[in-house]
């Protein structure tokens, strides 16, 4: 796909994913956040378009991100209420 030129939208609401073994949700923030990821992962080998390999990066990256910042410990899971309010 192309990158985009920037900018977005906010709006609200959630986009929900199943993911090995569980849902994960995401605001449209952090499924903008991960297409830049992807979109800077496509510019630093200069390709003026993101391929599926720059998503999987962006992908991990922010697995990665949340596995170390957000998980829960009674659970072990990611609890996206961490990353956002600290409880």
């Amino acid at each position: 796909c192309k990158m985009s030129g920037g900018g977005g939208g906010g709006g609200g609401g959630r986009a929900h994913q199943q993911h090995q073994g569980g849902t994960v949700s995401a605001t449209p923030r952090q499924l903008e956040s991960l297409i830049r990821i992807a979109e800077a992962h496509a510019r630093i080998h200069l390709s003026p378009v993101v391929r599926p390999a720059d998503v999987d990066e962006a992908v991990r990256l922010v697995v990665a991100a949340l596995q170390q910042a957000a998980v829960d410990p009674r659970t072990g899971r990611i609890d996206m209420d961490l990353s956002t309010t600290g409880r």
